[in-house]
């Protein structure tokens, strides 16, 4: 075989060696993101949530203030939440946070075995879109001492008569009100402008 036939045999054997390579490239991509810091993630939920023994706290936020963006230093804000109890019977007696002077609790606390308790924090949005029925309790913190504002979690703990206490990161819910469309007017423009 001559020297220019050896180097055209050598690279038409180079040719599936380097189609292999790129096949084997292409799928290594394919697993991309499988196996990765963010795979065991869940989805996003708005509030904190926390177990104790079989008792479940989810969505816990504070209703999101309803004039400006944040509860100011001395104000108080009504909890969001579901509790639920798939174990004995219990019952919520005492809830605190180190950011607050007090808690006052109100409504139904009992939590009987396979049942649920909502808290709205007076939220027509959340009745609305919970089933409620009877089963609510009223949570709330009085008395911040730092302003609270979105974007900030606060610990706040839920002590149950027999199963004990838990605390769960509660953070500011998200605003339930209406949103001025993309074009619509905005109150007030109508007097700036000279309309």
């Amino acid at each position: 075989m001559s020297r220019p036939q050896h180097f055209k045999a050598a690279r038409l054997r180079l040719i599936p060696a380097a189609i292999g390579l790129g096949a084997v490239v292409a799928l290594a991509g394919c697993s991309a993101g499988q196996v990765t810091e963010t795979d065991t993630q869940v989805s996003a939920v708005n509030g904190g949530s926390g177990d104790l023994n079989r008792i479940a706290i989810r969505n816990a936020t504070f209703t999101f203030p309803t004039s400006g963006v944040l509860y100011p230093a001395g104000s108080s804000a009504p909890v969001q939440l579901v509790l639920t109890n798939d174990g004995p019977d219990d019952k919520l007696v005492q809830v605190s946070s180190p950011y607050a002077n007090s808690a006052t609790l109100g409504g139904i606390t009992d939590l009987p075995s396979r049942t649920a308790l909502h808290a709205t924090g007076g939220s027509t949005q959340v009745q609305q879109a919970e089933t409620v029925g009877d089963r609510e309790v009223e949570i709330t913190l009085n008395g911040f001492k730092q302003d609270i504002g979105p974007g900030v979690t606060i610990p706040v703990t839920f002590v149950f008569e027999k199963a004990g206490a838990v605390t769960v990161q509660v953070p500011i819910g998200p605003d339930h009100k209406p949103r001025a469309e993309h074009g619509s007017p905005v109150p007030g423009a109508e007097q700036q402008s000279g309309h």
